[in-house]
């Protein structure tokens, strides 16, 4: 198990971000909820990352009436 406290500020937001969590600035008043988040994330359930925010894929769809329309769909 990674020393969350002996890590530097650049590593531990390295680690948050690999794992899903995007810290923000990472300071000496922050600095502990980070290393208590990320103790969270690595003794958690692995599960892959988030999917990052990109446009979806078109496809078609059928309504009721049978006509196709365009619909973007998020994942």
């Amino acid at each position: 198990m990674v020393e969350v406290t002996c890590l530097s500020d650049a590593e531990l937001q390295n680690k948050l971000n690999t794992l899903g969590f995007p810290p923000g600035p990472i300071l000496p008043s922050t600095r502990k909820v980070y290393e208590k988040k990320l103790m969270q994330l690595l003794v958690s359930t692995p599960r892959a990352p988030p999917k990052k925010n990109r446009p979806g894929k078109l496809s078609r769809a059928r309504d009721n009436d049978g006509s196709e329309e365009m619909q973007d769909f998020h994942q």
